[in-house]
């Protein structure tokens, strides 16, 4: 959806209160994270620890539920969307058997009432996954394994040693690409660096407890297991150390190598390319992105030092690990102690939750629709909308000024910035799952939703780039998330996020805008962050910056990294990893800048609400609606995982961070050289 022309917006007759604490949401207080005044701590100088001054209240009051490793405003949410849709879910597990076949409620239903059959599942014991597991004992040869690899993608089981698949060329957003990525992990991305560990260390010696456990309920020897546990971890550990660092990965420029079959067969001739192309039924495509440009050689002499039966083995075990959160619940038991050993924490989510986590993974647009309809209205949708358009109006306002840019590079940026799109809520057309067959048989009506979204992909070869808005599952309308597309130039922001604490109708424009607003505002800025301004703005990779503009970004991005990197989170143990998250960082900065300026715009045409609230002016209460919405508190596993992988820093640096670089932000305050929180105006980056 095109943005509305700015002049509408500014007079947008948005009806936001100039009220005290009690506008929060019915349901969403300041232990919910509603911006408070009690979520304050007024002993602590502003101008001295920022972070605990607005938010050291919470911190003290609010204690991390167990089940948590780490405690927000993410999982606050998250909890209630988990709240709201266990009444959607058990409402559709009564009506699964009378709601119209292929409909969202039977499928639904149908999906939530096999996962909460524990004693089927228990019953059943490993006969669901026995062919997948034949399958793998069957591999007798390298041309095996690859028909196996084919297989397993197409019944969404493991995706071993490398994957294959169509996805929007970078180059050019109107065709689709053949892409080949390295295989999954037994670990989640989010925890690769176990590997890195020593046998031995904690985490480590977690995971292959884990492994152990789960194989010896599989039927597994203890002895098989705690050697197959052994290559397992061998073999990631291979994999692992030949993948791209988390800073590169995310910079298009590392991981778009374009390439021939030819090339890459070169790179790994035991493995016939060919074959598990033709396999997957991909055809022979004549050019193929690579995103791991050290990736295959490493797999190829891993390969050459197997045996078969290691093959089998780790293709087995891999299988196993890939399906028990659908078998029998003595699988939990080694789960329970992996959560301990990764996250610090000793209890599972609710079957309920678990329910609703896998009909999130699995049935993500039916049980969205199931959602949205429930839950989000329709003039909640239009409200965000308008604020996209102001706060897109304060981007583009704020253009002109950007004079560490050529003429030239900012009438680009400013096109770019127009043909900017955004979705709010829910897709305008929803994918169409009413064919799948969902049915008691659990694994079965996961293998078949698997087979599905194979087909979706497959039918995408050749053919025009058609975007499914809100089909990523990062950002599903149940999600507590946004997200920016650079192959589109668009954002879209899910209906999950958009209620209390984030957006209130019944709270202040400061706490909205410096909350939504700023959320959308980080969104938009992705257009022009370290990987962003690598895109044009049709979402196809391409410079168009001149040489000593690119320069001028990177002097302000490097600012961003060298502060980042002199954060310790763990004193003396944790610093940050700025170029690894340069890009949020920078998007953060964007985001509440934007805010601020669009609150501003907003007073000024409204003065009548440009009033203080609680003895706090709307300046004050913006940043401080920011911080406090970063409120976190966690273990240090969890701490260490998100510094060494994830593009996000953590919260606590979230909160203040980009708040030093805006005048206004000392001047709300009365923050002064000297002052710990003070950065001076040289070191203040004002990039978009």
């Amino acid at each position: 959806m095109a943005g509305i022309a700015a002049a509408a917006l500014a007079a947008a007759s948005m009806a936001w209160a100039a009220s005290d604490d009690t506008g929060a949401a019915d349901g969403v207080g300041p232990d919910q994270m509603a911006f408070s005044t009690a979520n304050m701590d007024t002993s602590v100088s502003p101008a001295k620890d920022f972070y605990s001054y607005a938010a050291g209240g919470w911190l003290k009051r609010v204690e991390r539920p167990e089940r948590h490793g780490g405690y927000g405003f993410f999982e606050v949410v998250a909890d209630r969307v988990e709240d709201q849709m266990r009444q959607v879910l058990q409402k559709a597990g009564r009506d699964a058997a009378t709601a119209p076949k292929g409909s969202p409620a039977q499928q639904v239903g149908t999906l939530y009432n096999a996962y909460l059959d524990l004693d089927a599942r228990k019953a059943a014991g490993m006969a669901p996954i026995k062919p997948f597991l034949d399958r793998a004992d069957a591999i007798r040869d390298m041309n095996g394994l690859a028909r196996f690899m084919a297989q397993s993608t197409r019944d969404g089981g493991p995706s071993l040693f490398l994957q294959i698949g169509p996805e929007v060329d970078l180059a050019n957003s109107k065709v689709v690409a053949m892409y080949v990525l390295a295989g999954a992990l037994g670990l989640p991305d989010d925890f690769e660096d176990v590997f890195e560990e020593a046998d031995g260390d904690a985490r480590i010696t977690g995971y292959r407890t884990y492994l152990i456990e789960t194989l010896k309920l599989a039927g597994t020897s203890p002895a098989e297991a705690a050697r197959m546990a052994d290559l397992s971890i061998r073999i990631d550990r291979t994999l692992h150390a030949a993948k791209l660092p988390p800073a590169e990965s995310n910079d298009p420029s590392k991981m778009y190598n374009l390439t021939t079959l030819a090339e890459l067969q070169r790179q790994i001739p035991r493995l016939d390319l060919g074959l598990l192309l033709q396999s997957l039924q991909f055809g022979s495509p004549d050019r193929l992105i690579l995103t791991e440009p050290r990736y295959l050689p490493a797999l190829d002499s891993l390969l050459a030092g197997l045996s078969l039966q290691d093959i089998r083995d780790y293709a087995r075990t891999r299988t196993i690990l890939a399906y028990t959160p659908y078998l029998s619940p003595d699988f939990d038991a080694p789960l329970l102690g992996l959560n301990q050993a990764l996250l610090g924490v000793g209890v599972l989510p609710s079957l309920e939750d678990r329910a609703f986590e896998t009909i999130k993974a699995q049935l993500g647009q039916p049980v969205s629709k199931i959602y949205t309809d429930n839950f989000f209205p329709e003039a909640t949708r239009q409200q965000a909308a308008e604020m996209v358009g102001l706060i897109k109006a304060a981007f583009v306002e704020r253009m002109p000024g950007r004079t560490w840019l050529s003429d030239a590079t900012r009438a680009a940026a400013i096109a770019k910035l127009d043909a900017l799109t955004f979705k709010i809520g829910y897709p305008d057309t929803w994918i169409d799952y009413s064919g799948v067959d969902v049915t008691s048989d659990l694994v079965g009506s996961v293998t078949a939703i698997a087979r599905f979204n194979y087909e979706r992909a497959r039918e995408k070869i050749g053919k025009p780039v058609v975007h499914d808005y809100f089909e990523d599952p990062k950002t599903l309308p149940m999600v507590v998330n946004a997200g920016y597309n650079p192959t589109v130039n668009g954002f879209e922001v899910p209906a999950a996020i958009i209620q209390a604490p984030m957006f209130d109708a019944g709270m202040d424009p400061a706490v909205n805008f410096c909350r939504m607003g700023a959320v959308l505002g980080h969104e938009m800025t992705h257009g022009f962050d370290w990987t962003g301004k690598q895109y044009d703005k049709d979402g196809s990779l391409g410079n168009w910056w001149t040489p000593a503009d690119g320069a001028a970004f990177d002097a302000l991005a490097g600012s961003l990294i060298a502060q980042a990197n002199s954060y310790e989170y763990l004193p003396g143990q944790i610093n940050g990893s700025g170029a690894q998250q340069v890009g949020e960082n920078m998007a953060d900065l964007g985001g509440i800048t934007l805010a601020h300026v669009a609150l501003r715009t907003y007073l000024a045409r409204h003065p009548e609400k440009d009033v203080p609230i609680d003895g706090l002016t709307q300046d004050q209460r913006c940043f401080l609606a920011w911080a406090q919405l970063w409120a976190w508190k966690g273990k240090d596993e969890v701490l260490r995982s998100q510094v060494a992988r994830d593009a996000h820093p953590p919260n606590g640096y979230r909160a203040v961070a980009p708040l030093r670089h805006l005048d206004a932000f000392y001047a709300a305050f009365g923050i002064k050289e000297g002052d710990p929180m003070w950065l001076a105006p040289e070191k203040r980056v004002q990039a978009w």
